[in-house]
């Protein structure tokens, strides 16, 4: 049995449709989703497969390269949706995982085992510091790439951590324009330019 899930923009890519139109589909009831704790509409694999045979939609997620995984820490709820935003014109496959609170984001590295972790932070500097050492110490977490939104005092430039090399820091604002060259260079789909 199958359990992978997608989200409503990774349905999008699949079928080279808009995200409106997914979303109609779900509304229409033609393609099954369910909601996250969170509120956020998944896709199962197995429902997927059936909609797009029915409509005749080429599938080809099995010879597809598996999604890059976004672990996401914010104090807001805005990031994801410019996350999303960013990401939709990318040729990749993406899932994002939400943590309310850096406890959380720590709990979600083992499981989720994320290609890059965000976080929006204000100046909990002292706290990310054992968060990024925490990091270093979990074999499946030791290449992830980190961008920390500071909204507080400058992160992670006091010294070399183990993470430097694979940490980028943005401070506000914190607009499509700002981030996007960042996050897509730091996903490998395009330079970041640098300001």
């Amino acid at each position: 049995m199958n359990d992978r899930v997608f989200t409503t923009v990774d349905v999008a890519k699949l079928c080279k449709v808009s995200l409106r139109t997914v979303i109609r589909w779900v509304d229409e009831g033609k393609l099954p989703s369910f909601r996250t704790p969170g509120g956020h509409r998944r896709v199962k694999e197995e429902d997927l497969r059936q909609f797009m045979g029915r409509y005749k939609i080429p599938f080809s997620v099995g010879s597809s390269k598996e999604a890059k995984k976004i672990l996401i820490l914010e104090e807001r709820n805005a990031l994801e949706e410019m996350l999303h935003r960013i990401l939709r014109r990318s040729s990749d496959l993406f899932e994002i995982t939400r943590a309310a609170d850096l406890y959380e984001c720590a709990m979600h590295l083992g499981l989720v085992r994320p290609h890059l972790v965000i976080l929006e932070m204000g100046s909990k500097v002292q706290e990310l510091d054992r968060f990024f050492k925490a990091m270093a110490q979990i074999p499946e977490t030791r290449e992830t790439r980190v961008l920390v939104l500071g909204t507080g005092a400058p992160v992670g430039k006091k010294g070399k951590s183990p993470a430097s090399e694979r940490l980028t820091v943005l401070h506000e604002p914190f607009t499509l324009e700002t981030v996007r060259p960042h996050l897509l260079a730091i996903l490998g789909d395009a330079p970041a330019s640098v300001s």
